[in-house]
């Protein structure tokens, strides 16, 4: 029995059309009352735009890929079609490298949609959270291919996502034509070679090519060629032309005076000489086309129109105009600067939608990171801003910090989730849906610090898919080693190594972005090992993650997910701070005053800004 999207969350879907369509009292009771009815069957297509806050890596309507959601993707993904679908992270560096080469592959395969269709959903929307789960996705990108007679996320098949839009459509062909010959689907093109004997006659040819089509081009290859493709490629015009392969030791070969593979040759219906036969080329679809017009217009017949699937392109955002830092360095300057909103944003992430991405038990070296990065926070999460320079002398800090009140909040949140961590610790492990239900319960007794509905501040990039997620983790990163440090200053018995452990485990158990994560422990195990004779004194513990960032920006400055705005520069620029720049090198002594002044002045949360932006 296939399930459907809209009872788990009907709630949830009723609240998000009453903020979007507002309502009368009494039409709101009505929705209220029928929404779930209408629900019941949701279907996807390729105009829809997915519900949710998060921006996405593609365009809804602009490409010939289809986006889900929670109330789309059963109902869409479990029906009478073969769907391929990419899991992916809108904040996710490796997703957004790879959506070139994914939107090149839909574009390679958009006539393959009477058969399958290529479709994306978007794990970082907490809307889509349960689907995600559902389907197992531990890493981003993910792809799962779901054959027509699939009826639950279990039965997906696993696909690798190379940077090559050709290979991807090799192996989804692949895919497609093993699934053909074992099932045999009589709607769907036959993939199957021509079986030609002393008994075959011309009208066998034809055999499952639609009424309607008074045209048949037949490929014919040597061995296993491109014979499938082309019949996949074809199937959009399948009301007009058919389309067959046969191999090249068919009888055919002989009575056409074939002597080239591949070569295509096209017939009419009611006429067995073929009426253009040329080796097979990227021009051929394009010949076929002309060569059935001229036909048509010869016997007189109206050409029926083929059938494409060409979109219609939509309105996209202009962009934010890029500043010139250069020429306009003071106004670069505004733009950088720590967020409040900007971590607490990213910590419910790492904390919630990461850790719980996967069903199950938290256990082993996964629930002692967990334990060690909660403990962290529990501990260092910033709670107070600091407007002047740290000083070491406690007289000043009184009178020159503000406190966060979020942060200060949240960190009440984390304390009670290392509390609660700290009671499985005698069984090693929690289950991740008590632990989720667990932290929304405590985040909302203190009155949800966490601001998921503000924007990026700092971290907003120059467009949706910049920045954001991440960016706000390695702020926050770099907060917690400079607050562990001013919070720590007077301790002789410090270890500066601890926190840059907490954090390097949090990223090897939870970091979603598969290549980031490997590449994040590479560099901290190998490239730069993070290790006692690096990190010795404690103002170690700022500098190393200062250090490793300049490496990750060095690694990808010129990366196509670099932001135009926010270009992977070495940390801090001169316009930031000219004193760190001494002789073309940083001044070390000066990159920790830096640090201080940087991490130590936080930007709070602006509660009646987010009201005002939401109204």
């Amino acid at each position: 029995m296939r399930k459907t999207s809209c009872s788990a969350n009907s709630p949830t879907k009723n609240t998000f059309f009453l903020h979007q369509y507002p309502t009368t009292i009494f039409a709101t009771i009505f929705l209220l009352f029928t929404f779930p009815t209408i629900c019941s069957s949701v279907k996807s297509s390729m105009m829809y735009v997915p519900l949710g806050k998060n921006p996405t890596l593609y365009t809804p309507g602009f490409e010939p890929i289809m986006h889900l959601d929670q109330m789309t993707y059963n109902d869409t993904v479990f029906s009478d079609h073969a769907y391929l679908v990419e899991f992916y992270a809108d904040w996710c560096g490796h997703c957004r490298a790879f959506a070139p080469y994914f939107r090149q592959f839909a574009s390679l395969v958009r006539e393959w949609h009477e058969v399958v269709n290529v479709a994306v959903i978007n794990c970082a929307d907490s809307y889509n959270t349960n689907v995600c789960r559902e389907n197992g996705v531990t890493y981003f990108p993910m792809m799962k291919y779901f054959a027509r007679t699939a009826t639950s996320a279990a039965q997906g098949k696993m696909f690798e996502t190379p940077h090559s839009a050709e290979q991807i459509r090799d192996t989804l062909l692949r895919t497609v034509t093993n699934e053909y010959m074992f099932n045999r689907y009589p709607d769907w093109p036959i993939l199957a070679h021509i079986s030609v004997d002393g008994q075959t006659t011309y009208g066998a040819l034809w055999e499952g090519v639609r009424p309607s089509a008074r045209y048949l081009a037949i490929i014919f290859e040597e061995y296993d060629g491109v014979g499938a493709q082309f019949i996949m490629d074809m199937s959009s015009r399948r009301q007009v032309m058919g389309s067959r392969r046969a191999i090249s030791n068919s009888p055919l070969v002989q009575m056409l005076g074939i002597r080239n593979f591949p070569t295509v040759a096209l017939f009419r219906r009611d006429h067995q000489q073929a009426l253009y036969m040329q080796r097979f080329n990227n021009q051929t679809y394009s010949d076929l086309d002309a060569a059935i017009v001229q036909d048509s217009n010869k016997l007189g017949i109206e050409a029926v129109p083929l059938i494409t699937t060409t979109l219609q392109p939509t309105t996209t955002t202009q962009k934010t105009p890029l500043i010139d830092c250069q020429a306009y360095p003071e106004r670069c300057r505004d733009m950088y600067y720590v967020s409040e909103t900007d971590m607490l944003k990213a910590m419910r992430m790492a904390l919630l939608d990461e850790v719980t991405r996967v069903p199950g038990a938290i256990r082993g070296a996964n629930f002692t990171n967990l334990y060690d990065f909660v403990t962290l926070l529990s501990n260092h999460f910033p709670v107070l801003s600091f407007q002047n320079d740290v000083r070491r002398s406690r007289a000043k800090r009184a009178t020159t910090s503000v406190i966060l009140r979020n942060s200060e909040r949240a960190r009440l949140v984390f304390t009670h989730m290392r509390e609660f961590l700290e009671g499985r610790k005698s069984i090693g492990m929690v289950s991740s849906d008590e632990y989720r239900q667990q932290f929304e319960s405590v985040e909302r007794v203190y009155a949800s610090p966490f601001p998921v509905n503000s924007t990026w501040q700092h971290c907003k990039g120059s467009s949706p898919m910049f920045r954001g997620y991440t960016c706000g983790l390695w702020t926050t990163f770099h907060a917690l080693t400079v607050h562990t440090y001013i919070d720590t200053i007077k301790d002789d018995h410090v270890n500066p190594i601890a926190p840059l452990k907490s954090i390097q485990g949090w990223v090897k158990s939870y970091f979603g972005c598969e290549h980031c994560r490997n590449h994040f422990m590479h560099m901290t195990t190998q490239l730069f090992p993070l290790n006692e004779r690096r990190v010795r004194h404690p103002h170690d513990m700022m500098t190393y993650l200062w250090r490793a960032h300049n490496i990750v920006n060095n690694r990808l400055h010129g990366d196509q997910t670099e932001d135009p705005q926010f270009h992977k520069m070495q940390f801090p620029a001169p316009f930031l701070c000219p004193t760190c720049h001494s002789g073309g090198q940083f001044s070390r002594r000066q990159i920790r005053n830096f640090l201080l002044r940087y991490y130590g002045s936080i930007k709070p949360h602006n509660r009646l800004a987010d009201q005002r932006l939401h109204f």
